[in-house]
């Protein structure tokens, strides 16, 4: 049984999922003039990739992998390691960086490719998610 921590950190992802699917949703035209929805999709986008890093930093730590200490090394462990599908290397490779943006502000967010991301990447961000998790199940009795 998973721990409470690794089931709640999946839970709050799951529900910032479905608050994603509900934005992308929206036209263009109201996603870009609706700075509401945007600071939603800002705010959820972060809980979902911060719960796939926490995840993923699990993992790195029961496995005993070694790297650099920071989300960005513990991605690249776990692709070395074979343990994230050739199919989502890139796109995990890249959510450090995009949590980055969201959490530090170290750029403008561009809302028209968050908006985009949201059109076409929740799909494999939830599929990588679900992936982590149930390698992070694995390791936690």
């Amino acid at each position: 049984m998973p721990s409470p921590g690794l089931t709640s950190r999946l839970a709050r992802a799951r529900r910032s999922l479905e608050r994603l699917y509900r934005l992308s949703r929206l036209s263009w035209e109201e996603y870009s003039r609706d700075e509401d929805a945007q600071a939603l999709a800002e705010r959820h986008l972060q809980v979902l990739l911060e719960a796939i890093l926490d995840i993923a930093g699990f993992i790195a730590a029961r496995r005993g992998l070694t790297g650099e200490p920071t989300y960005r090394g513990v991605m690249e462990a776990l692709v070395r390691e074979g343990l994230i599908p050739d199919e989502y290397e890139d796109l995990a490779l890249s959510i450090p960086g995009m949590r980055n943006i969201l959490v530090h502000g170290y750029a403008d967010i561009r809302h028209d490719l968050l908006y985009e991301a949201l059109r076409s990447e929740l799909d494999k961000l939830g599929d990588l998610l679900l992936h982590l998790y149930s390698e992070a199940e694995k390791l936690d009795p």
